[in-house]
């Protein structure tokens, strides 16, 4: 396959679910692979000096209006987490101590976990809660789970990812990047898609 789309996202946000939902069936459309990379918002906005949008409460009511249309329009369930942003730190060391395994695992776990956190409003915050929602996935125990909190390569991973999103321009989530020009949210993957085609 020709240069891969870097495809950034995390797992506290509402519109990367969305987009991990749809990204690898677009870009195998196109014969393009994906490189999944999971980043901290958190840390990336507070590098930018940016609030993120859940802490907004103008900004709050309007997504949660706009995710569940989106979501619609997708076909996608749409249900917000009880807790916003939800807490996703040991989702998303998790997702790189799978990646540095197997990355079609690691896939399909950011999959599930979105969706469960977004799709059905689930908790993740603990191992046992990831364990949970990722029953049917072979290979995702809660021993796994666990190890990775204390995975040194999988937090030096994340750390990379927020270095790589900030070179790329990252100003949120999900964030694609293809042969050098960047595509910001969801709702841009149409755009994405038709830069694809041209090849």
């Amino acid at each position: 396959m020709s240069s891969p789309v870097r495809f950034y996202f995390d797992f506290n946000s509402t519109f990367s679910y969305i987009a991990a939902q749809q990204i690898d069936d677009l870009a195998a459309r196109h014969n393009r692979d994906v490189d999944w990379i999971a980043v901290s918002l958190g840390h990336l906005f507070n590098q930018q000096g940016i609030t993120p949008p859940p802490l907004v409460p103008e900004k709050f009511k309007y997504l949660a209006i706009d995710f569940a249309r989106s979501c619609a329009f997708a076909g996608l369930p749409a249900k917000l987490p009880e807790s916003m942003p939800p807490p996703v730190k040991l989702v998303r060391l998790a997702f790189w101590r799978l990646k540095a395994k197997d990355e079609a695992l690691a896939r399909v776990y950011a999959k599930a976990v979105t969706k469960a956190v977004f799709g059905e409003g689930r908790s993740v915050g603990t191992a046992a809660d990831i364990a949970e929602v990722c029953s049917h996935v072979p290979g995702v125990t809660e021993a796994e789970i666990t190890a990775a909190a204390e995975d040194k390569a999988a937090k030096q991973a994340v750390l990379t990812a927020v270095d790589s999103a900030k070179a790329d321009g990252m100003i949120g989530a999900p964030f694609m990047m293809f042969e050098g020009e960047p595509f910001w949210g969801a709702d841009r993957l149409d755009q994405l898609e038709r830069r694809l085609s041209e090849g």
